[in-house]
């Protein structure tokens, strides 16, 4: 594919309302709410109709004892508070038990945008992969599962691909590409190790989650965990692919928590990632990535 991106950050943050039921007089206080990060996405063949598009994105939600409803509600009101074109659901939605499936219907309710589209992650597959599905198709969000949607976003189509989970491997790209159309594709996985591949098939944006930034990064050392397990990208952006095949990967921090109720370390706190598409020509775009 011809588009790249090239980003800006800017960076904001979302308060949780007075009277958070996760901060109680004489006990610890509860997590540091999410906060909003805001890029900007330049690629190259974008409509001009979606030059300024803005998308959400919400990743590792992980609904259960560990991540407080306060802190997902807050979530879902810094994405709607982005007023955005789509919203973005990249996976792991539950933790562990079959119970928190119920739970993540409702909590994860209420994200208002044209379309939300969604992909499952490991632990989703881990706990009851069509009990997570049904769960988000419940509240009207659109579960891609190996296949393309064309969305229609300002008046103009705009092709989603939807991965499924590569960890359990559930992942097929030949059909999630099957009948994709050519031009600007943003690609939903859930890890983001895969995305190599996915370049290699055609995408200009990749946004994945999986790794919540290391959630508790130690300097030197949490880059070695990772690397032995296998992981290559642990947050924020990077350009992956080879020659004409190249891609711009996002990968989001994420939203809740994993074996504990902590976050430290640059690169953890949790997030609503906010994109703003910005329409690129090639010329433009080699000399600011140079």
């Amino acid at each position: 594919m011809d588009a790249k991106a090239v980003t800006r950050v800017r960076v904001g943050e979302v308060a949780l309302p007075r009277g958070d039921p996760g901060r109680k007089v004489g006990r610890m206080p509860g997590p540091v709410p999410p906060r909003v990060t805001e890029h900007e996405v330049h690629v190259v063949g974008l409509d001009p109709r979606h030059d300024g598009v803005r998308i959400a994105q919400l990743s590792d939600i992980h609904v259960g004892n560990l991540t407080p409803p306060s802190h997902i509600r807050a979530a879902i009101t810094a994405a709607n508070n982005a007023k955005p074109d789509l919203i973005l659901l990249t996976g792991d939605y539950v933790c562990w038990k079959r119970s928190e499936v119920a739970q993540a219907a409702e909590q994860l309710a209420g994200l208002q945008a044209p379309r939300v589209l969604a992909v499952l992650g490991n632990h989703d597959y881990f706990v009851w992969g069509a009990g997570v599905r049904s769960a988000l198709e419940r509240n009207g969000y659109e579960v891609l599962r190996n296949q393309t949607t064309v969305a229609s976003v300002r008046g103009a189509p705009l092709t989603m691909v939807g991965i499924d989970d590569p960890v359990t491997r559930h992942d097929d790209l030949d059909a999630a590409f099957a009948g994709a159309p050519e031009g600007p594709r943003i690609v939903l996985c859930h890890a983001p190790d895969r995305a190599p591949q996915i370049a290699a098939r055609g995408a200009d944006l990749i946004m994945s989650g999986h790794t919540h930034g290391g959630q508790m990064f130690v300097k030197g050392i949490t880059d070695r965990i990772m690397k032995r397990v296998g992981l290559k990208f642990r947050r924020g952006f990077y350009e992956v692919g080879e020659g004409a095949a190249k891609s711009q990967l996002y990968v989001t921090p994420g939203v809740g928590f994993s074996g504990v109720t902590r976050r430290f370390g640059e690169g953890t706190h949790a997030e609503c990632a906010v994109i703003t598409l910005r329409r690129a020509e090639r010329e433009q775009t080699i000399r600011a990535a140079g």
